[in-house]
């Protein structure tokens, strides 16, 4: 049986190619975005809670995400007191420590990426 090696160049390379997959992942934020309501006709419904915002999502490192107030804003938006709400109508209940008390919403899976709930009346 023959044996190959990467030799050191190839390492590196595939060094370089796995931290930049982790850092990229652990950098992507939820999108910027305000949530709207669905509209039962045609157009876009509601802005609800007049444009504000949640804090950045940021992995725990466990699967889920938490965006705690004080991991600060996303860059260009406004986290006001309806956040913690916006965000357990539309993605379910807190799965960290249940209420706004701690300051932190905790999400099942990233929620940029999709994987966790989506209450399709609220996007």
């Amino acid at each position: 049986m023959e044996r190959r090696t990467i030799g050191r160049l190839g390492r590196a390379l595939l060094g370089l190619a796995v931290v930049g997959a982790l850092l990229l992942g652990a950098a992507v934020p939820v999108a910027a975005h305000q949530h709207f309501s669905e509209n039962g006709q045609a157009g876009d419904g509601q802005v609800l809670a007049n444009g504000q915002n949640h804090p950045r999502f940021l992995p725990n490192g466990d699967g889920t995400f938490s965006s705690c107030v004080s991991y600060g804003p996303i860059p260009g938006n406004t986290i006001g007191p309806a956040w913690y709400g916006i965000e357990t109508a539309h993605h379910g209940p807190d799965s960290g420590d249940p209420g706004k008390g701690d300051g932190c919403y905790t999400a099942d899976g990233s929620p940029a990426l999709g994987q966790d709930d989506q209450n399709p009346a609220i996007r």
